[in-house]
């Protein structure tokens, strides 16, 4: 928790210069805390089912974009996770194509399982509707050395200007080894500019095999402000 906080302020810290950046070069950065009362990956805890703390910053620039990000975990001696992403978005019409990269890492890790993925999305509005297609794939699973892809359907959609309604439906391989369903559906509320809550109900058709308890369904909140 110590190292979440720090990692938390030194985003806290980077926003000052990336303001400056902003200024002088049309660079648009923010920085995101979020408190969440469970960390869910694909349908699956990442925190024993216990509550999680975000930190992020984010940069984007004429389509490009870059980020970095903090947050605790809870399984196989690791407690901390960093992530870094970076990729292009570009437009398509009314739609918008998103490539770009993440990496997955993890602090005083008994093993190596830093993964790297790839991804592709693809956004299209109908109407009042958003609806995005993506696929993410890496060559190296955890650790694990196996292929494995995940395919992911998600539809967002304003009910008025603070009330959102949005869900998703995905679905992981991982070559010879095993694959699942999750998905997900809530609502986000804004609060006031730069602050929402967001309440989600994540499941999986995991009968307890691959994840146990922490695949199982459940109902998390979670409340974030971006500066």
């Amino acid at each position: 928790m110590k190292k979440l906080l720090a990692g938390a302020a030194l985003a806290a810290l980077a926003l000052p210069s990336a303001a400056f950046a902003e200024e002088g070069e049309g660079i648009d950065v923010s920085v995101t805390l979020t408190g969440s009362t469970n960390y869910q990956w694909r349908g699956v805890s990442q925190t024993d089912n216990q509550p999680a703390m975000f930190a992020a910053v984010s940069a984007s620039y004429k389509g490009f974009y870059a980020g970095a990000g903090t947050e605790n975990v809870d399984f196989a001696g690791i407690d901390q996770e960093y992530d870094l992403w970076a990729g292009y978005a570009l437009p398509l019409g009314k739609a918008k194509l998103d490539l770009g990269v993440v990496r997955y890492g993890y602090v005083d890790a008994p093993t190596n399982i830093d993964t790297t993925e790839i991804k592709g999305a693809l956004t299209v509005p109908v109407g009042k509707v958003s609806l995005t297609g993506a696929v993410y794939h890496t060559w190296d699973y955890f650790g694990t050395d196996a292929d494995a892809t995940y395919f992911e359907a998600s539809a967002a959609m304003p009910v008025n200007d603070k009330l959102s309604l949005s869900g998703a439906f995905g679905h992981q391989t991982v070559d010879g080894l095993f694959n699942y369903n999750t998905w997900n559906l809530g609502a986000s509320y804004a609060v006031f500019k730069g602050a929402s809550i967001d309440v989600r109900y994540h499941d999986t058709d995991d009968d307890g095999v691959l994840f146990g308890r922490l695949g199982k369904a459940r109902l998390v909140g979670s409340f974030s402000i971006t500066f």
